[in-house]
């Protein structure tokens, strides 16, 4: 499916905006702290009877996001046993950008965003640049992703650099000096003209 490269930049401003607005600066990313800041509830699979949770992992093997409602804040079920824990967090964020952009997690319209959402996420793109980190080793041991998401997330760093040199976005400065100034002025100092 074809998809304006507005949508994807919307998608990064609005995960940017949440870097800042709730400080986070830290990684591998929390993904139950982000979430306790947004205030959307965490539900292990674990938490429930083998029944319910084959009734669950019929719904979705991954995880579900269900909107909250006046007796329960939004809430987000997903399978922790699922293997490898990478793959779990990824889940997470991929719930969480149905949360954010208010969307119907079953709208298999969205998932490609909703999985876009997760990997940069967890693994933005520009700060990975400015930090030095293009491996899939690097990325899976920095962001604590699955080799399939630092897979992805290296080939997209190769398409930029190739595309845009080391040029950072106006949108991206504050974001990166949120999350280290001085490897910011370094980089931009290594980096003068964006090549």
């Amino acid at each position: 499916m074809y998809r304006s490269s507005n949508i994807y930049e919307n998608i990064v401003k609005v995960i940017i905006e949440i870097f800042l607005d709730y400080d986070i600066k830290d990684f591998p990313i929390d993904e139950k702290d982000i979430c306790r800041r947004l205030g959307v509830a965490l539900v292990p699979y674990s938490e429930f009877p083998k029944e319910a949770r084959a009734l669950l992992e019929k719904k979705s093997k991954y995880g579900f996001f269900v909107r909250g409602t006046k007796e329960n804040p939004p809430t987000i079920y997903y399978n922790d046993k699922f293997e490898p824990y990478g793959a779990v967090r990824l889940t997470i964020f991929h719930e969480l950008k149905h949360y954010v952009f208010d969307e119907d997690s079953n709208d298999e319209d969205q998932d490609d965003l909703a999985d876009f959402f997760g990997r940069y996420f967890l693994c933005p793109i520009p700060y990975l640049i400015m930090k030095g980190i293009d491996t899939e080793n690097e990325i899976i041991s920095h962001c604590g992703v699955s080799m399939t998401v630092a897979g992805n997330v290296e080939s997209t760093i190769r398409n930029r650099k190739h595309r845009y040199g080391y040029r950072i976005f106006e949108h991206e400065i504050p974001f990166l000096k949120h999350l280290n100034e001085d490897a910011y002025e370094v980089f931009t100092k290594t980096h003068e003209g964006g090549d």
